[in-house]
């Protein structure tokens, strides 16, 4: 399929701020058109889940909880559609003293992601190291906590409706933005999750020197990407260097895919100013 843009005129930048402020766009429609939007789903009270209508349920801790995370000085990084998670799981286990939050609009693969981190807690909760005498020390006996707790929180929510109402501005030190869909068909294109207002939005949740970090492998959309960020003020233009302050990561399973068919990714880093 063919990925095609050019230079947005300022009537198509109008437009798109128009589209945003009428809700144009939201995976799944906008929420406040749901019945029982307020409320949790029964599987996700006091589970490390969130949607922005619901964080006043008092059925569940969730909103509480939350809130304080968000409140306390835990570097916090969010990735936007984190797919199977394979990226945000070992992101979130090997930096356990920050704050991760991962959005994904797949309700079931939130659910799965959820049951991952459920696992990996009974996991680390019920094993033990084994001394060379082949006995347990009491320490080793009592559960530990789970390295992603309180870590890690997860939204089904289309972060374009929950990261306004949600994340304080200034306070991100990374967004994760990895193999959106491109939304190839025109008439889908209002879908797209890169346009002017959502490169706004990003920049406000950024604090100063944090980090964009996007890939795709659909070039056209990487360059798309590109042409948005390095034309808002508070971009600087990609480097490749930024991609150390990310350090050693697995890949997502969209990545991997590529990498095992020989076929190329194209990789930005964009620091706030």
């Amino acid at each position: 399929m063919d990925f095609t843009w050019e230079e947005l005129s300022d009537e198509e930048r109008a437009q798109a701020y128009a589209d945003w402020d009428a809700g144009k766009g939201l995976i799944g429609g906008d929420p406040r058109m749901r019945p029982g939007s307020h409320l949790l789903p029964p599987w996700g009270i006091d589970q490390p889940f969130f949607r922005a209508l619901a964080l006043d349920d008092t059925r569940g801790n969730n909103g509480t909880a939350l809130r304080a995370l968000l409140a306390s000085d835990r570097p916090l990084e969010i990735e936007i559609g984190f797919g199977r998670g394979d990226f945000l799981l070992d992101r979130a286990q090997r930096h356990p003293e920050r704050l991760f939050i991962g959005y994904e609009t797949k309700t079931k693969a939130t659910r799965l992601m959820l049951a991952r981190v459920e696992r990996l807690a009974v996991e680390s909760a019920g094993e033990g190291e084994m001394r060379r005498d082949g006995e347990r020390s009491a320490e080793d006996i009592a559960p530990r906590p789970s390295p992603l707790a309180p870590a890690l929180w997860l939204s089904d929510d289309d972060a374009r409706f929950n990261l306004p109402r949600v994340i304080d501005d200034d306070r991100v030190a990374m967004f994760h933005i990895l193999f959106p869909d491109p939304w190839w068909k025109n008439e889908h294109k209002v879908r797209r999750l890169f346009s002017p207002p959502f490169v706004d939005l990003l920049a406000a949740k950024l604090r100063p020197g944090g980090l964009l970090h996007f890939k795709s492998d659909v070039q056209e959309y990487g360059e798309l990407v590109r042409y948005l960020v390095e034309n808002h003020p508070a971009f600087a233009a990609s480097d490749a260097a930024l991609a150390s302050a990310i350090g050693d990561a697995v890949p997502t399973h969209r990545e991997h895919w590529c990498r095992r068919h020989g076929k190329p990714v194209w990789a930005y880093y964009f620091a706030r100013r």
